[in-house]
């Protein structure tokens, strides 16, 4: 969790002012919107390094297999997410849907960019072979 702290923390506040100007702008409908959409984006993109890093550390070769299983079963709870989110006569109506999609870029792209972040302070040793012709 602590490896996550640095990105999760400044998307959360960034998700919180989205809500605020989204109160300001539509009432609660947008608030919902809002928070929904950054609550998605952080569960969605958050979940992948507790699952995969200790799977990464026990088994090397399992890592691909199962990122890809990981993946697939990620991408259908989306589409499901979204179906419910958005259908028409039930929570659709409580849910502002500009303010979810503006939230959810807003975390997306700024988890992405933290994490980038991180990933280069971290400093992991990369090697070049060359060319082993």
């Amino acid at each position: 969790m602590s490896a996550l702290r640095p990105v999760l923390l400044p998307v959360l506040a960034i998700t919180a002012v989205i809500a605020a100007a989204a109160g300001i702008a539509t009432g609660g409908d947008g608030v919902i919107g809002a928070v929904i959409g950054g609550l998605v984006v952080i569960l969605f993109l958050g979940s992948t390094p507790v699952v995969l890093s200790p799977l990464v550390k026990a088994s090397a070769a399992l890592s691909l297999p199962v990122a890809l299983a990981f993946f697939t079963t990620k991408a259908v709870a989306m589409l499901i997410v979204l179906v419910l989110l958005f259908d028409v006569g039930g929570v659709a109506t409580h849910v502002d849907s500009a303010w979810f999609g503006i939230a959810a870029i807003a975390a997306s792209l700024s988890w992405t960019l933290l994490q980038i972040r991180a990933f280069r302070r971290e400093r992991v040793p990369t090697y070049d072979l060359g060319d082993s012709d």
